[in-house]
């Protein structure tokens, strides 16, 4: 009876430990190539299917705080039903399927393949690897690339000085900017509790190349964000810090002060079109929101925006409100938004928990500090822009909810050893 179950393989192979190689391939190409990220991942799920299949096992044994699993499936079933009063409700559940499909897929897969220490260890440190390839990527193609002189992402009549965004392997330089701030918030969080070493050099090296390439995305909205999660683990997690920054912030404006200044002033104007679309944005999904208040459904925002649109080409399709906690309202509703809330405000805390608890491994401390500094550059950007509209962003944020409930379950196990042996 146990023949099929076996699949004609060696008995040496070991499924769960081939997933877990593929999951880890997948966090190193999912910012690298969105295409080659999405063949990965469903290899993943085909393969996971199989393993179902052969071990009877479906649920991951790593423990999820009620509060937290309620308000992720209630979440989750909103959303799907939400397609059914979508203006465009078949194109609201393809979407649904592709996109949500992704996100709670990767986030199914590190609760059931990564549940120990040294998996969930690995996987940030490959993260952190491809972070810092996507970075010295964008540094070379924002000086040598050809192609980066593009209209679509720079406004020359209002930027005399930004010629060039870097973009490197990610759609547009704010989608860019978002991923390096998480970037940095992680570098910086994992950072702060360890003692030295070779880990704590090449923490600096991928922090260097993240805030390098953040500059030259020209990103408003993350450059604020990036200030934020600097301000975060210097004021919270490590006050050495503030003399460091404060230098390089200033070292920083001396050398870039034209291009960096000319940007940053412009938020408090409308005479650039990017400002100028953002109170638009901001305008049209205040009315969405007053008109649905269970919102247009998921995906929907792009189908019910003609009705509100008074500025911009009528063919113009636009996929999201460029404001977080505003699209989530516009296609969800209000009661989208409360649950959207209660589970990251549940996350953070876990994470401040996870930090303060006895007898946890410095890095386990220090993946908890990076999770809340990149909450709080998710929401700093998520005021000018909707980056996790993104597959890749989207993926990757939802990666690390349930890398921090892995370590939410590791650090109680610690602790509860700890506690007996005493």
């Amino acid at each position: 009876m146990n023949g099929p179950r076996t699949w004609g393989l060696p008995k040496s192979w070991n499924l769960n430990q081939i997933l877990f190689g593929m999951l880890a391939v997948l966090f190193f190409v999912l910012p690298l190539h969105q295409e080659l990220a999405g063949i990965v991942f469903f290899l993943c799920f085909f393969l996971n299917l199989c393993n179902v299949y052969k071990t009877g096992q479906f649920w991951p044994t790593c423990h999820v705080p009620k509060a937290i699993s309620r308000s992720l499936w209630a979440l989750f079933l909103l959303s799907l039903i939400s397609c059914l009063w979508s203006p465009a409700p078949g194109a609201s559940l393809f979407n649904w399927v592709w996109v949500v499909g992704q996100e709670a897929g990767i986030f199914y897969l590190v609760l059931r393949y990564a549940s120990t220490g040294r998996r969930s260890l690995f996987l940030m440190k490959v993260f952190m690897i491809s972070a810092g390839v996507v970075a010295a990527f964008g540094l070379w193609q924002y000086f040598y690339g050809v192609t980066l002189q593009n209209v679509e992402w720079v406004d020359h009549d209002a930027f005399r000085h930004v010629y060039r965004r870097a973009v490197s392997t990610l759609v547009n330089p704010n989608i860019l900017g978002t991923f390096l701030v998480l970037t940095v918030a992680y570098c910086e969080g994992i950072f702060a509790p360890l003692k030295g070493g070779k880990t704590r050099a090449a923490l600096v090296v991928i922090f260097l190349l993240a805030t390098a390439c953040l500059i030259l995305t020209f990103s408003r909205g993350n450059w604020v964000a990036y200030f934020w999660v600097l301000f975060i683990f210097a004021g919270a997690f490590y006050h050495k810090a503030f003399l460091p920054f404060i230098g390089g912030g200033l070292g920083v404006l001396y050398l870039c002060w034209n291009k960096i200044a000319e940007r940053l002033m412009s938020i408090f104007s409308v005479q650039d079109t990017s400002a100028e679309l953002r109170f638009f944005y901001l305008e049209t999904s205040l009315d969405m929101i007053r008109d649905h208040p269970f919102g247009v459904g998921w995906y929907g925002y792009g189908y019910a925006f003609p009705s509100y649109n008074f500025f911009m080409d009528k063919d113009v399709f636009m996929y999201h409100s460029h404001n977080l906690l505003l699209n989530i309202t516009a296609e969800l509703g209000i009661a989208g938004l409360f649950l959207f809330l209660f589970f990251i405000v549940h996350m953070f805390f876990l994470a401040r928990e996870i930090r303060h608890r006895a007898h946890v491994r410095p890095w386990i401390r220090g993946v908890a500090c990076g999770y809340m500094a990149s909450l709080v550059g998710i929401f700093i950007s998520g005021l000018t822009d909707y980056t996790l509209f993104n597959t890749q962003l989207g993926m990757l944020f939802w990666a690390g909810n349930a890398v921090l409930l892995v370590l939410h379950h590791l650090s109680l196990v610690e602790s509860q050893k700890t506690a007996s042996s005493h």
